[in-house]
């Protein structure tokens, strides 16, 4: 039901480089929780000062969503994936040359297709998941044209 929550969308595509974000509506999601959050605070205070942590825990979880980041650059001029990861301000970046990754990969796990960039050495770097696999297999696609990468179904 809520697939399309925290998921990545080609954002610009050229020819040798794909940006990858997530979309609008995850941080509009994420206000909305705010939102709601900041008008269900002053009735949870008037009924019990306990009750202020349902709208308290509610606003927490929407700041975290709403403040949530994630891109991946794969730019074939200067031979990197670039990754970046961010929320509450706090930004994490990793940079992995391309010849340094093998294929990108879409497979079936737990009833949900994962699409991946899976390295050489290292770890497996996650691109997106979705119930449908047209959605990931266009910008999966659209990743290997501009890369050369190749594309494997596992």
């Amino acid at each position: 039901m809520l697939d399309w929550l925290g998921s990545v969308a080609v954002s610009s595509h050229g020819a040798r480089r794909v940006e990858l974000a997530l979309t609008r509506s995850t941080s509009w999601v994420g206000w909305v929780l705010v939102a709601v959050a900041g008008v269900l605070l002053p009735f949870a205070f008037a009924l019990s000062h306990l009750l202020v942590l349902g709208p308290a825990l509610l606003g927490v979880l929407g700041l975290s969503v709403a403040t949530m980041r994630r891109r991946l650059i794969f730019d074939r001029d200067d031979g990197l994936l670039r990754v970046e990861h961010g929320v509450w301000g706090i930004r994490s970046r990793l940079a992995v040359p391309l010849f340094h990754l093998r294929r990108v990969v879409i497979t079936q796990e737990r009833g949900q297709f994962v699409a991946y960039v899976e390295r050489r050495t290292g770890g497996r770097i996650r691109i997106d998941e979705s119930r449908r696999q047209e959605r990931l297999l266009a910008m999966v696609r659209a990743i290997c044209d501009a890369t050369g990468l190749r594309l494997a179904r596992g």
